[in-house]
């Protein structure tokens, strides 16, 4: 069906008398509408006027029905007003059987090819796909997503994360569409006024570091533990596995915040004003599954080995090896015994793995986040994220596979992986209270565990 024939076939009288009112112009017959409506798909100004009054929501449908097959030409969508109102007004949507609508692929494709070429929508995808590899000499690759338009970048974020932002910031929205919530979030998150109360959720270090990164006009993140709350702020975005940004007018807007005046400031990491690190463990491999543990300092390496697998609920406890650098920290018969090696100078210094000793051969990053004080020399896990690893399970590949089928109770397997699973150390959900008294009664004794 040609665009001829679409309108001839979908105009009905009550678009006539809505062409006739909203182009302040008089249309008498079918005919001259839809002269009217092709010569102003040809129209670089027609466009643009339109595009002044388009929604993101409507912007978002054209940009999908691109990528989509036409029957004869004509996609079906929901003819809601309220949702399209732009493309219903200028007769590109027009109403079919009452709840329906329908609008022709020539349309689509001419609007979206100038919605591009003005610059709302992206030349490239806002997101890398996490099976891509990116590696530091590729970091260049994000350019052009933190350069973006940036509700393209914020659209990233699903319904559930912009309400979470929306929730965490005390932000309302009197709409009830995503894109409603997006423009909320976005308006604050580039308002410098309204930038200080975002930034008094992140804790010191992150605060400190996010504060002189805008310095140096650093946009690209590590995605690491530690940058949780700005994400659960927005200030950052996901954009690949390995990867968060900050997009440039975010970054533009906190330039002119007055750190001065937010009174945040980090203390000086000296051994005189803090007794305790915060560190991250995260399983190599399987990153949404991290503890953040506060453990005191002067720890020696056979207590943090005990700490993280209580942290983790594994059992085999004591035969792990640490490593910094891809190089064996000693402590073997020609060298010292865990519990003579003080974990303090490498955690500072270096970058340490834990190898668990199992078939798994589970690996944990561990990532000094920051410096702190804490009443009692007691670790404790202070947040977290993803189940407790199985132990024995076939290694991580194997985890991440049992563990998306015990999310689905209608997977065909979920009855055998779970009770194969509870066989062992899982559990629906982490205890972490239960965690914390262990780690409270091994730790309350005020010696080196020997």
């Amino acid at each position: 069906m040609d665009i001829q024939t679409f309108y001839q076939t979908y105009l009905s009288e009550n678009e006539l008398v809505r062409a006739s009112l909203f182009n302040s112009g008089n249309f008498a017959t079918n005919d001259a509408l839809i002269k009217y409506k092709v010569d102003e798909l040809e129209s670089q100004s027609a466009l643009h006027e339109m595009f002044e009054h388009l929604s993101m929501a409507e912007a978002k449908l054209l940009r999908r029905l691109s990528t989509e097959t036409a029957f004869d030409n004509v996609h079906r969508v929901s003819y809601l007003p309220g949702k399209y109102p732009t493309l219903i007004d200028y007769q590109y949507i027009l109403e079919d059987n009452g709840t329906e609508g329908v609008i022709h692929a020539e349309v689509v494709n001419v609007l979206n090819s100038a919605l591009q070429e003005t610059g709302i929508f992206p030349y490239t995808p806002m997101s890398i796909p996490d099976s891509e590899t990116i590696g530091p000499q590729d970091v260049s690759r994000l350019d052009k997503i933190y350069n973006g338009p940036i509700y393209w970048l914020y659209n990233n974020l699903t319904f559930k994360d912009l309400r979470n932002v929306m929730s965490k910031l005390n932000i309302k929205s009197i709409g009830q569409y995503k894109d409603d919530y997006l423009n909320e979030v976005i308006a604050h998150l580039t308002a410098p006024e309204y930038l200080p109360v975002v930034l008094n959720h992140l804790d010191e270090v992150a605060y400190a570091q996010i504060r002189d990164n805008i310095k140096k006009d650093y946009s690209v993140y590590e995605n690491h533990p530690r940058w949780q709350t700005a994400l659960e702020t927005g200030l950052l975005v996901k954009v690949h596995q390995d990867y968060l940004v900050m997009h440039r007018d975010v970054l533009r807007a906190l330039k002119k915040v007055d750190f001065s005046k937010i009174g945040k400031e980090v203390q000086a990491e000296t051994p005189e004003n803090y007794n305790a690190y915060h560190i991250t463990c995260t399983i190599n491999g399987c990153e949404e599954i991290f503890r953040t543990i506060a453990i005191p300092t002067r720890l020696n390496f056979l207590e943090l080995e005990i700490i993280i697998c209580e942290a983790f609920g594994w059992n085999n406890i004591g035969s792990g090896q640490f490593i910094t650098d891809k190089n064996l920290i000693a402590y073997d018969e020609a060298g010292a015994h865990k519990n003579a090696l003080m974990t303090d100078v490498y955690l500072i210094n270096e970058y340490i793995q834990y190898l668990y000793d199992s078939e798994d051969d589970y690996v944990v990053d561990i990532i000094l986040d920051t410096v702190t004080n804490i009443t009692k020399p007691i670790p404790e896990v202070v947040s977290y994220g993803g189940a407790v690893p199985i132990e024995n399970i076939g290694g991580v590949t194997k985890l991440i596979e049992t563990l998306n089928i015990l999310e689905d109770k209608n997977h065909p397997d979920y009855v055998n992986v779970y009770a194969h699973a509870r066989r062992k150390n899982y559990r629906e959900r982490y205890p972490v209270s239960a965690v914390n008294k262990k780690l409270a009664r091994l730790f309350n004794r005020g010696n080196p565990i020997i």
